[in-house]
């Protein structure tokens, strides 16, 4: 019982290392969640900064391998090295993992009341459909750009839950609204930037946006939303402070990020792909912990 179960984190390990890399993923969570509670709440506890943390990295892996189960067959044809396709994990294993995401997020929502626990309800009903293709099946499939939208407002409603875990009774405030939109412009940043391929490495699977866009098209429309995200960021600083400081070190560190990206551009390797990746999410933790400190400690 103790091989097998010590076999199964290793197992497991090897499968988030590549499909759901913990490390990577709370450098945007913890500064995302620390500027979501500074702008709903005036002191937004530990307790709460945690319980937003855990229950983002529970959503998130349960979408993850709602989305592994879903695309099963369609991976084991373009994406036969990927961990469930080669048989390091198994589907059975993963819907245990999932079962214990799912308790994760359930009972941090029970904890905090009726909204959350709403709110939490439509997240899973959400990726449910999300999973069944929305019953639309290869209908759906076939027209990419939606299907990604689609599954991609999974993320905006866990902002929603966010907000909620700390601030309960919401009211909708110019300042709230910009930093939603600049939460879901940094969403559909990490989301687009990792199907942005370079030339050659779009594969067959038709599931990047450089197959179909191809790789200049991609990459302009990965500087446009840079370029949103960051007026974005500046207009939320502008509503907190008059102070400029931080505008411009965003805006400094913004530069850095087209920097690296124009580079990118002109070289197209994996070096400056993965360069240009970091950059982004260095760039949009920095943005968000500005955010928080502004807001907190002017």
């Amino acid at each position: 019982m103790r091989n097998a179960a010590t076999s199964f984190i290793g197992r497991f390990y090897r499968y988030q290392k590549e499909r759901f890399p913990v490390l990577p993923l709370l450098l945007g969570i913890v500064p995302a969640t620390l500027s979501s509670g500074a702008i709903v709440s005036s002191s937004p506890g530990t307790t709460a900064i945690f319980g937003a943390i855990a229950a983002s990295l529970a959503y998130i892996l349960h979408v993850r391998i709602v989305d592994e189960l879903r695309d099963f067959e369609h991976d084991v044809l373009y994406h036969p090295t990927r961990p469930l396709q080669s048989g390091i994990i198994s589907r059975k294993e993963l819907r245990y993992v999932d079962i214990a995401a799912t308790a994760v997020l359930l009972f941090i929502a029970l904890s905090l009341g009726a909204s959350a626990i709403i709110i939490a309800l439509a997240m899973l009903g959400y990726t449910y459909l999300a999973g069944k293709e929305f019953f639309l099946g290869e209908t759906l499939r076939r027209r990419f750009f939606v299907y990604n939208g689609l599954n991609l407002f999974q993320m905006l409603l866990l902002q929603i839950f966010v907000y909620t875990i700390f601030a309960p009774s919401l009211s909708l405030t110019m300042l709230l609204l910009a930093h939603f939109l600049f939460t879901t412009a940094g969403t559909v940043i990490f989301e687009f930037v990792r199907k942005l391929k370079i030339p050659g490495e779009d594969g067959s699977g038709k599931d990047t946006y450089t197959h179909y866009l191809g790789f200049y098209a991609s990459h302009s429309i990965y500087l446009f939303l840079l370029a949103l995200n960051t007026l974005l960021f500046l207009w939320i600083m502008r509503l907190i402070t008059l102070d400029t400081l931080w505008m411009r070190v965003g805006g400094g560190c913004a530069a850095i990020a087209f920097l690296v990206a124009s580079v990118h551009r002109m070289r197209r390797s994996r070096d400056t792909d993965r360069l240009m990746q970091i950059s982004f999410v260095v760039l949009y933790g920095i943005f968000n912990l500005a955010i928080y400190i502004a807001k907190l400690y002017g």
